[in-house]
């Protein structure tokens, strides 16, 4: 959940693999979708920075949400066919 993030990232224990991991679920996301519809969209992923920066003030603006509500937003954004 969000909230377990923001004190993660509050206490200074948010890490590489946190990161890692929210980049490797908007790359298999981005795989999932080339499969469906064609259309490869993995080098509009934003760097691993931005992910961060979006994912805290995603959860600081909806703490009750979860990270990966917070990584499918942004995924979404991404689309072509938004």
């Amino acid at each position: 959940p969000c909230t377990d993030w923001n004190t993660a990232r509050k206490a200074n224990l948010s890490s590489v693999v946190q990161r890692e991991w929210a980049y490797g679920y908007l790359s298999g996301l981005s795989d999932a979708y080339k499969q469906q519809h064609g259309t490869d969209i993995y080098s509009l992923l934003p760097t691993h920075e931005a992910i961060l920066a979006v994912l805290n003030q995603y959860c600081e603006q909806h703490p009750q949400a979860t990270v990966d509500a917070a990584l499918r937003d942004l995924f979404y954004q991404l689309r072509p066919e938004k």
